[in-house]
């Protein structure tokens, strides 16, 4: 079972640590010799000894409280099919493709990445989730620093890190009476 992982501040490009010899004022706060900043905001922040060295801190102006919670499904009902024949021929579920996927759901959720991936095979997904997912459905939680991916199969929900979401929000869903 692969791990969801908690998200860093390496590589991000507000993370910002002062190497200049003379204390300088840049994005609105004195700036000093090897200390970190977000400079995130509209104002840089300096990290605190408090604040966590490897994780992103609570304060991120990046974060969202609460998550974006997004469902995809299929876009078509040909989609579908397609995608069920495959997957029965095969003998088990493949990678979803963002091209035959479009946006079935967006709500907001207090879990996490993490917290939804660690109790998705224990808890009720309805009760998790307040809505229901579908075999072959895409479930998106978005906390603003590293949108993860799950794709529900027969087996339970798989980490899906691949999955294309700017290409499945621009799918339109197809009527289907």
């Amino acid at each position: 079972m692969t791990s969801v992982r908690k998200p860093t501040c390496a590589g991000c490009p507000d993370s910002f640590r002062y190497e200049g010899s003379i204390p300088m004022k840049q994005h609105g706060v004195m700036m000093h010799l090897g200390e970190r900043y977000c400079i995130g905001g509209r104002k840089a922040r300096r990290f605190r000894r408090g604040d966590p060295t490897v994780y992103v801190p609570a304060w991120c102006p990046k974060r969202k409280s609460p998550c974006e919670l997004r469902i995809y499904g299929f876009k078509s009902r040909d989609d579908w099919m397609l995608h069920t024949m495959l997957c029965q021929e095969l003998g088990h579920a493949i990678s979803p493709s963002a091209n035959r996927y479009a946006v079935d759901f967006e709500l907001h959720t207090e879990m996490t990445p993490p917290e939804f991936w660690k109790r998705c095979d224990t808890e009720p997904i309805g009760e998790l989730l307040h809505v229901a997912v579908h075999r072959y459905q895409v479930v998106e939680i978005d906390d603003g620093l590293k949108p993860c991916f799950f794709y529900k199969t027969d087996q339970g929900f798989e980490y899906c890190p691949q999955f294309d979401a700017q290409t499945a929000r621009k799918n339109i869903k197809e009527d289907t009476d």
